[in-house]
């Protein structure tokens, strides 16, 4: 089967179908004939948001586009680390508030600070460091537990609760 390909229009065209296009104003001016292995190439360019040309010797440029900056990329694992943060802020504050009713003030005080500590993790410096997900992934997950082994083992809890798989502590609290 032949096909056509339009650049302007970046579809291809059936030409057992020309004649119904063309009753129908809606052929593409630009339309030329493309081999089966250019109609695969070209798609696969377009699935990918490639910039397509033809060169006056008939034969196709493909420009990737630039990948999206690191920010777009991290935007979701940090949106999951924004979620278990907010998880373990809710849980240790429960806690803290039973530390401070019974008067343990050492727990309080160690929850308040992990609690500035979490509010700070996606923007710290070895978190805002990461240049690449494995790298960004890495940084949180020894953010978080260096702020647990700052915690007396009661308020690690909160961190096994939100699901985070931590070093166990160095020492027992």
């Amino acid at each position: 089967m032949t096909i056509f390909y339009s650049n302007a229009i970046r579809g291809f065209y059936p030409a057992a179908m020309r004649a119904d296009y063309e009753r129908a104003g809606t052929w593409a001016a630009d339309a030329v004939e493309v081999t089966p292995e250019d109609e695969a190439m070209l798609r696969e360019a377009i699935t990918a948001g490639a910039t397509i040309r033809k060169k006056s010797g008939g034969k196709w440029t493909i420009t990737a586009p630039p990948p999206p900056p690191f920010a777009v990329l991290a935007a979701p694992t940090l949106a999951s680390v924004r979620q278990t943060r907010d998880a373990i802020l809710n849980r240790l504050a429960g806690i803290g508030f039973a530390a401070m009713a019974s008067g343990d003030t050492a727990t309080a005080q160690a929850i308040a600070t992990a609690r500035t500590c979490l509010l700070d993790i996606t923007t710290c410096p070895t978190v805002a460091a990461a240049q690449d997900i494995e790298a960004l992934q890495a940084a949180v997950n020894a953010e978080f537990q260096r702020i647990a082994e700052a915690l007396p083992n009661e308020a690690r809890r909160a961190f096994d609760d939100a699901g985070l798989a931590l070093a166990p502590a160095a020492s027992t609290q």
